[in-house]
């Protein structure tokens, strides 16, 4: 039976190919609002993935001719023109027909276009497609039939495990490759294994001390484990997921440094998505400096970990303190910062910028993933050349992105692909070592 779906923005700036998997190769009509198009106009200037999807969907129309007067069941209201858009993508992912329904005055003129495009819902009794949350709680509350769009959701996210304990059945924990296991002798000594290629390889975490690149040892087993996957010659792709303050930046900057001194890297790569406030005097663009200063407001993480290693290394030697001499900042880059930062080659990229490059023998750390789409985690990953191994991080109980949730973002993707798969390795990280306080907050509220 054809369906009638009036898509709203959100659905299209989460992917514009959601439009196609929603036509259903022409089983289901697609109305578009003026005021959506309007929307996504404005947006596609932007810099960040919101503005790239915006143009996305736009080149979607091209080579498309708009007939107008296209048929819709039911009366016409007084006003509004209809025009089909027979889209084409050249066999790619098949024909997808739009239409955009035009009003000239609206009875929420001057309101929000949230309101505009329930009335257009309810004028011709079509089916409200949107993500985003309180448009669908106001569609509901005024008979607006809605729902939202998500692909690869994953309902069981809390339940992924990667550990293995002796003793502990757990039916939930990921015995694929990668997978980590502590385990006791008879002698009642612990000991430590990874699963890689088809078999256990014990861990002998002592070997990460011998690292003359080790500047901050890993302060408990699950750190252990993550830097010793990290570093690991066969590691290519990990997901990892921590609590606030469980040291994710700290550890995978650590094992960037490893990488490098064992020449199996040349440098570091970190990114971070820029998920920006709604008021426009807190975006990016209008803060102060130049781009790089802006992007630095971004990287505070980065940063704070930097310093945190130099603060180490002055301790070991004077010959550290007098080359690391002068001002550490966590929001900013100062000048010991940036000198340890030229040292080790390391670069601080956004996400937007990431198209179009090629990224070859370096050790990406992409942090803050839990606010990346499954489309910004393709894109990054796609970009990786020969000898590049990269580490999506973040904390999945902490979501900014207001077009996704816990249980639908890039991050919480790769770990369910790590779960089921031998490419990708899934570490996570509960404990939090940043202080009391922030453990306490992290658990209570």
């Amino acid at each position: 039976m054809r369906k009638h779906f009036l898509i709203d923005t959100s659905v299209i700036l989460d992917n514009p190919d959601n439009l196609y998997s929603l036509a259903a190769g022409g089983e289901n009509s697609l109305y578009i609002p003026n005021v959506v198009l309007e929307e996504l106009d404005r947006k596609k200037t932007e810099r960040a993935n919101v503005g790239f999807f915006a143009r996305a969907f736009f080149r979607i129309f091209i080579g498309s001719v708009a007939k107008a007067g296209a048929k819709l069941k039911g009366e016409i209201k007084e006003g509004d023109r209809f025009y089909e858009f027979a889209c084409d993508r050249a066999g790619e992912k098949g024909g997808l027909k739009l239409i955009v329904i035009h009003r000239e005055y609206y009875e929420a003129q001057n309101d929000r276009n949230d309101l505009k495009i329930l009335e257009i819902a309810k004028s011709y009794n079509l089916q409200l497609i949107t993500n985003d949350i309180s448009l669908k709680i106001i569609a509901l509350t005024r008979g607006v039939k809605t729902e939202s769009f998500y692909e690869d959701t994953v309902s069981d996210y809390k339940s992924l495990e990667f550990f293995h304990k002796q003793g502990v059945n757990n039916p939930n924990a990921s015995k694929t490759e990668w997978a980590q296991y502590e385990e006791t002798d008879e002698n009642g000594r612990p000991h430590f294994y990874i699963e890689v290629g088809g078999h256990k390889e014990e861990l002998f975490f002592d070997k990460l001390y011998e690292s003359p690149a080790l500047v901050v040892a890993p302060h408990n087993l699950e750190q252990k484990f993550m830097l010793s996957v990290l570093t690991h010659p066969q590691n290519k792709v990990t997901a990892v997921s921590g609590s606030t303050g469980s040291g994710k930046t700290l550890m995978a900057l650590q094992a960037g440094l490893i990488l490098c001194e064992r020449e199996i890297v040349d440098g570091i790569v970190y990114l971070r998505n820029t998920v920006e406030a709604v008021s426009s005097a807190e975006r990016l663009g209008y803060r102060a400096g130049d781009e790089e200063r802006k992007l630095s407001y971004f990287m505070y993480p980065l940063f704070s970990a930097i310093n945190l290693i130099i603060e180490e290394l002055r301790k070991k030697s004077i010959k550290n303190a007098i080359e690391y001499s002068g001002d550490l900042n966590t929001m900013e880059s100062k000048a010991a910062t940036k000198r340890f930062m030229e040292k080790n080659n390391i670069e601080m990229v956004d996400l937007a910028h990431a198209r179009g490059v090629t990224i070859s023998r370096k050790f990406v750390i992409f942090d803050e993933a839990q606010n990346a789409s499954i489309a910004d985690i393709k894109l990054l990953g796609t970009r990786l050349g020969k000898g590049s191994r990269i580490a999506f991080m973040g904390d999945l109980e902490q979501v900014d992105n207001p077009y996704l949730t816990q249980d639908r973002n890039g991050l919480v993707t790769l770990l369910k692909k790590a779960h089921i798969s031998d490419f990708v390795a899934g570490v996570l990280l509960r404990n939090t070592i940043r202080s009391d306080i922030s453990r306490w907050f992290g658990q209570n509220l």
